[in-house]
């Protein structure tokens, strides 16, 4: 007859618990009531939860909230890690080894290719909260530039480069910064600082840049930066096993900066699909590579975690090629001069 302990069992269901006992074998735990019923857990279908060398033996069955088996008895511990066979001694190392192989293979590509499937699946008014509340959180005292003839500038800009079937709608917003750049939030929102609007050699050039950063948001780049980091953090509290991970890991992902700082190879896609807005808008694309050699000159005035565009030369050398590349084709201003100096002007005050 196998020995038994004293255990207590929680259902995961109710906060007491039930005095019962257990025993081991190679199979697994055998669990008995005190009515006299039993149940029977499979050891591949329980997780201990403690280091059998440290305190109580914890297993836990079941999807959350788990079943509970506590047992304070270290003699169970013992016992326990002897009965689950000399096959998992094995497998212990093997598996360790595994992970060493697996788990750098899974961080640098794994999670990515699954981070960009899984962005397009994200239901867009899902985006747009995202994008609304990591503004808030980025740039909470913003200020934002609003006279009525900038405005209209602005919005005649936009209307011109979004396509006719885009489910976005922009919502484009001009802050009262010297900051030289601009930057696209998941869910269709951007914001283009006054110091662009001041280098900028013309609206051509500013449009641009808008017509980059709506890329990054039809590619979902944003998006897909907040799945890498989130899959990445939760990977590793999961793997700590830290209460509420995902929860924490969620508000930990959209509070950071390195959601709108793009990998080489999501530039390189934005800067090409904006040229095809262009060519659509018929805007003059030698503009854009004016404007991104304005933004090369200036991007040290950006700290490295407002700047969400780096390596600004070699973007610079694959646009000058991207550029070439494209057909020849007969371009219109997209704003007049007047409508111009009028969004240059958009963040004086009038009196």
């Amino acid at each position: 007859m196998s020995k038994t302990w004293q255990a207590q069992y929680f259902d995961g269901r109710t906060p007491t618990h039930q005095s019962v006992t257990v025993s081991s074998d190679t199979r697994g735990v055998r669990i008995k009531f005190e009515d006299g019923s039993g149940r029977f857990w499979h050891k591949a279908d329980f997780r201990l939860q403690q280091d059998l060398q440290q305190g109580p033996v914890r297993l836990e069955y079941g999807e959350f909230p788990p079943e509970t088996l506590v047992v304070d008895d270290p003699e169970f511990g013992l016992n326990f890690g002897k009965s689950l066979s000399n096959g998992n001694r094995l497998f212990t190392p093997i598996l360790a080894l595994l992970t060493i192989i697996i788990f750098p293979t899974l961080i640098y590509w794994g999670i990515p290719s699954a981070s960009g499937l899984l962005a397009r699946f994200v239901p867009l008014s899902i985006e747009q909260q995202l994008g609304k509340y990591v503004i808030e959180e980025v740039f909470p005292s913003r200020i934002v530039c609003k006279t009525n003839a900038g405005k209209q500038a602005l919005e005649k800009l936009v209307s011109r480069l979004v396509p006719l079937d885009s489910e976005y709608v922009f919502q484009v917003e001009v802050v009262d910064s010297d900051l030289v750049n601009a930057i696209a939030f998941p869910g269709g929102n951007i914001l283009i600082f006054r110091g662009l609007l001041e280098k900028s050699p013309s609206a051509d050039a500013v449009a641009g840049v808008l017509a980059h950063e709506m890329q990054h948001v039809f590619q979902r780049h944003g998006t897909e930066n907040l799945l890498n980091q989130v899959a990445l953090s939760g990977l590793f509290k999961l793997l700590t096993v830290e209460v509420n991970a995902i929860a924490e890991t969620l508000f930990a992902g959209v509070r950071t900066l390195s959601l709108l700082k793009y990998t080489r190879e999501l530039e390189t896609e934005a800067d090409a699909l904006a040229l095809q807005l262009l060519l659509q808008a018929k805007v003059d694309s030698a503009e854009m590579l004016a404007m991104f050699q304005a933004l090369k000159s200036h991007s040290s005035s950006l700290s490295e975690s407002l700047s969400a565009h780096p390596d600004m030369s070699a973007r610079l050398k694959r646009l000058e090629t991207l550029i070439a590349q494209n057909p020849a084709y007969l371009s219109e201003p997209i704003l007049s001069p007047q409508s111009w100096k009028a969004l240059q002007n958009i963040c004086q005050i009038v009196n």
